[in-house]
């Protein structure tokens, strides 16, 4: 109390002598400015010398002092207690919650001391647990007084939640869909949580708030994708833990029900559209339809000159043949490609060919007939380049 007095003489005087320099008409809204620093200043010094005694033998992890006044951390499953200075001749706490005003604070001889319990009925149902708290101390001759805010963290039950799906519910979207994950199970919505997302458990860097966005993750398509986090506070920190949340799996498919289907647009004879290629190794268009391992880059719109997939997914092989029918190139394995020259190595001369073109849009996806074979025939000129 005899600090406040001290602190607040020293409010009055730097005010007189700031009202007098008003008299003098010198920088006005300079000294205004002034005064406002130095209010925010004081209130700040006021705040940390309120009950210091709660917190100046504390780890310094274990509490904070913010413009809101002094937050006391503690964790749901340990009990504590907080004995008062000596020299009070009274002591009492006083908080209400949901309207019941709770007395957990008592008495052995001229010791007095607040019990601090989470599973106490009193704190049932606290919002964002939390609880703020009201001291006052009688000496002899004063009253001391002071506020503090108690946070319970508790990390025993973590989970994502996503809008408009059950929190048990195995999740099919497609690529287009956009899905914000939340981290769930935390008190004081996560204020003072060290927040770590994980996809198929590897770490997301820089992903550390309480939701996510799948888009700015490195998703696998067309399987299964597993999204979990961690959540460690001082609580965890203290005593160890580092609580994994439960496994969320989205699995992410190409075209799939209301997004775009996947497709394969071929070229339009009637419109002088033609397939072309030149296998010159030059680093463009060196293969026929597409280079080799090509599936993560396929464009969501097919091409001009050159008609690709739109979807990773897709499947294909293609078989060649000359102008009298005779077979010069075979795919060995799905995806493989045409290179300009025949299965035993030999090159082509420059003309036109035919091939025929066995693909599956999406083996995953049933609707629009995706996961159907489909066949496609047609030319293409082989261009050498020369």
């Amino acid at each position: 109390m005899e600090k406040f007095i001290m602190i607040l003489k020293q409010i009055i005087k730097f005010a007189i002598m700031v009202i007098n320099s008003f008299y003098t008409k010198i920088n006005k809204f300079r000294y205004l400015g002034l005064i406002s620093l130095f209010c925010l200043m004081q209130h700040q010094i006021l705040l940390s010398q309120q009950c210091e005694w709660l917190y100046q033998d504390l780890d310094t992890n274990s509490y904070s002092i913010t413009e809101n006044g002094l937050e006391l951390y503690y964790c749901e499953n340990i009990m504590d207690t907080i004995w008062a200075p000596s020299g009070y001749i009274d002591v009492y706490w006083e908080y209400t919650i949901n309207g019941e005003e709770c007395e957990d604070w008592d008495w052995i001889g001229d010791n007095f001391f607040l019990s601090i319990d989470y599973n106490d009925p009193c704190l049932e149902n606290l919002n964002n647990n939390r609880v703020q708290i009201q001291f006052f101390g009688q000496t002899g001759t004063q009253t001391d007084s002071c506020e503090f805010e108690i946070v319970f963290y508790n990390e025993d039950n973590l989970y994502i939640t996503i809008d408009s799906f059950n929190d048990d519910e195995q999740i099919t979207i497609c690529e287009q869909d956009i899905l914000i994950l939340q981290a769930v199970g935390l008190s004081s919505n996560c204020d003072g949580y060290d927040i770590q997302w994980y996809l198929n458990g590897d770490l997301l860097e820089g992903e550390n708030n309480c939701e996510l966005d799948i888009t700015n993750t490195n998703y696998d398509i067309n399987s299964p994708n597993i999204y979990s986090f961690t959540a460690s506070s001082y609580c965890s920190d203290t005593y160890g833990l580092n609580e994994m949340s439960e496994w969320r799996t989205i699995t992410i498919y190409e075209g799939y029900e209301g997004c775009e289907p996947c497709q394969w647009v071929f070229p339009d004879y009637d419109k002088d559209e033609f397939y072309y290629f030149s296998p010159n190794d030059d680093g463009s268009v060196d293969y026929f339809p597409e280079a080799p391992n090509n599936e993560e880059n396929r464009p969501s719109e097919t091409g001009l000159n050159l008609s690709y997939p739109t979807c990773e997914a897709t499947i294909y092989r293609i078989s060649i043949y000359n102008r009298l029918g005779r077979e010069l190139f075979v795919s060995e394995h799905d995806n493989h490609p045409w290179n300009g020259k025949t299965n035993n190595g030999k090159t082509c001369n420059e003309g036109i060919y035919f091939y025929k073109l066995e693909y599956i849009l999406n083996p995953y996806i049933s609707n629009f007939e995706q996961d159907q074979t489909k066949v496609k025939t047609g030319t293409v000129y082989l261009f050498s380049g020369n």
